[in-house]
């Protein structure tokens, strides 16, 4: 095989591992249902997410910080309240940009047969 086709690879295979978490995020139901109301709502708190999921406190928290540790969501406090943010920032997009990038330079990569 190609070094520089076997290079592209192993930097796919990176990029994937790095990213692992925020596709872990992405890929439960609960969580893309939370995604999509934060792109409507841009701004909101544990217990407004509750009442819009209808799902408990601690199941709604626990998807939260999954979120936030992969990237999706920010928070900031306020008083005693925390809110969240939709946070599909330039790391996020970036990631998946690199994935896809890279995944199509194999593809096309006339070595790879």
């Amino acid at each position: 095989m190609d070094q520089r086709l076997l290079d592209k690879k192993q930097a796919l295979m990176a990029e994937i591992k790095q990213a692992s978490s925020l596709f872990k995020a992405m890929a439960d139901p609960v969580r893309q249902d939370i995604l999509m109301m934060f792109m409507l709502h841009k701004r909101m708190n544990v217990a407004e997410v509750v009442e819009k999921a209808s799902l408990s406190r601690p199941a709604i928290s626990h998807h939260l910080r999954i979120m936030k540790q992969a990237g999706l969501l920010s928070s900031v406090k306020e008083k005693t309240e925390v809110y969240y943010n939709l946070e599909l920032g330039d790391s996020v997009v970036n990631q998946l940009r690199t994935i896809v990038q890279l995944a199509e330079q194999i593809l096309e990569d006339p070595a790879k047969s």
